[in-house]
């Protein structure tokens, strides 16, 4: 009886350890209906980032000068919390997060419109929601037109932004602990004095440590229309850089135009699992289009279209994120929601219409949690101010999170701990909020998990069953 009562528990340990295995490799699924993060105007901005225990978390700004904060519990989100007051006199525009190995989330975002200061916080992931537990904000730039953040594979914090300063593209500065950073270290530019660094900065930080910027420029002093784009790389922490690389220069034409707003824009960067450097950009055409380098940002592919026929849209770049199996998925938005996934055996796939709704879609984003579930996330930022969401399971191996650590508690905040930011001028437009008008976005969740549970569970317990059965008729015929 002690050896079948062993064997049973060996049974169910191994069952514990593969249930959600089994459960993480189901069958790729459909778009679950689109559902609301939050309840209350106005969204923007959203930053998707996932822990080092997997659990994904999103931040957001709203037109008051809070940054938001919810976290994905389960099924469901957490209720969505005011974590940043932001201390200048506007909104918190731009808001990127890093996180670190030890978990630490790392914050930056900047001060309303063109040219406000730069400011950053951090705090632990686990604690994230408590605006208690958030340093203080600290100004790193007087004044930023764009900015982003990342972290590199020793630990190093690296921010890039644009100074906003005639003939400058971009600055570096780094920290090791989030107190003491360094001096900006200004990037190679080959701009002229009529033009600056502008408003969309992007970082990707590669294993090696190498830096990959990619930014737009913009007419100066005036800082308005934007100009072209631009990608540089760094191998030694920033202290020197590339040449600025133009992936589509703009033809002479429209370049010669300096007034007019429809040009190349939001040149997004990302770095895939195996090392490649991709590049997204909108196009003056109002076409969305792609390169890839597989040297690390030395040579590039033939410039693709993907999205060839969305129209001109300038509402954010065309986000990219990774599964575990190295594909690379994208979202886009004109007016809808589009998808579509690359890789470098099957190129691209079909685009996918995910989000047919028609509203004033802004700041799409995309993240891939655990390998294999993507998640759309996608403000309307005009209308009705509410950030939306959309997931989905894909054919990627399910990767297997760290232990979430056990850490000392600090005491809750109460509802309203964020100090209040200055009041935001009276231009502020005020937009009410109302829930959009579609039946579908507001569809039931479907019964495909109950499935899925069932199908995963139900070989398991056989399996058990069959080791007791089989033990209890052995030891009968002994």
């Amino acid at each position: 009886m002690r050896r079948i009562i062993a064997r049973i528990t060996i049974a169910v340990t191994c069952l514990s350890i593969l249930l959600p295995i089994a459960l993480a490799q189901a069958t790729p699924s459909a778009w679950a209906p689109p559902q609301p993060i939050n309840q209350e105007c106005c969204a923007a901005y959203p930053v998707p980032i996932v822990d080092p225990w997997g659990q994904l978390h999103l931040f957001w700004a709203d037109a008051d000068g809070y940054i938001w904060y919810a976290k994905r519990t389960g099924e469901t989100w957490s209720q969505p919390l005011e974590v940043i007051a932001n201390p200048g006199n506007s909104s918190a525009a731009g808001p990127d997060v890093a996180v670190d190995q030890t978990g630490k989330f790392h914050l930056i975002w900047r001060d309303g419109g063109a040219g406000g200061a730069l400011y950053y916080s951090s705090a632990d992931a686990q604690q994230a929601g408590n605006a208690r537990a958030w340093r203080p904000p600290t100004e790193l730039a007087p004044q930023a037109l764009g900015a982003a953040i990342a972290v590199g594979p020793e630990g190093v914090v690296v921010v890039a932004y644009t100074p906003f300063q005639a003939g400058e593209s971009f600055a570096i500065i780094t920290t090791e602990d989030g107190n003491n950073w360094s001096e900006p270290v200004l990037a190679l530019s080959r701009l002229s004095a009529g033009f600056t660094g502008g408003s969309y900065v992007n970082l990707a930080i590669d294993a090696a440590g190498g830096l990959h910027v990619a930014w737009n420029s913009q007419v100066y002093p005036g800082g308005y229309p934007e100009h072209a784009v631009f990608y540089q790389k760094s191998l030694d922490g920033g202290l020197t850089w590339s040449d600025p690389y133009d992936p589509d220069p703009l033809p002479a034409e429209v370049a010669a135009n300096a007034n007019s707003n429809f040009k190349n824009k939001m040149l997004n960067v990302a770095v895939g699992p195996d090392g490649d450097v991709h590049l997204t950009w909108h196009q003056y055409t109002g076409s969305r289009f792609h390169r890839w380098s597989g040297d690390g940002g030395v040579t590039w592919s033939e410039q693709e279209p993907v999205f060839p026929d969305m129209g001109a849209a300038y509402n954010g770049v065309v986000d990219m994120a990774f599964d575990s199996g190295g594909r690379m998925h994208v979202v886009a938005s004109r007016g809808a929601i589009w998808y579509r996934t690359w890789s470098r055996e099957g190129g691209w796939t079909p685009p996918e219409l995910v989000d047919a709704t028609s509203a004033d879609w802004h700041h799409h984003r995309v993240a891939v949690v655990g390998g294999n579930q993507v998640y759309l996330f996608y403000p309307d930022i005009n209308e009705t101010g509410i950030l939306w969401y959309i997931h989905k399971t894909v054919d990627a191996p399910p990767t297997v999170p760290l232990p979430t650590p056990t850490l000392g508690v600090i005491s809750a905040a109460p509802p309203s701990v964020a100090a209040a930011p200055d009041p935001i001028p009276s231009s502020t437009p005020t937009v009410n909020a109302v829930p959009l008008a579609d039946a579908a976005r507001q569809a039931p969740p479907t019964r495909g998990d109950q499935v899925v549970w069932i199908c995963a569970v139900a070989p398991a317990l056989l399996l058990v069953g069959a080791v007791v059965v089989g033990h209890l008729m052995g030891n009968t015929r002994r």
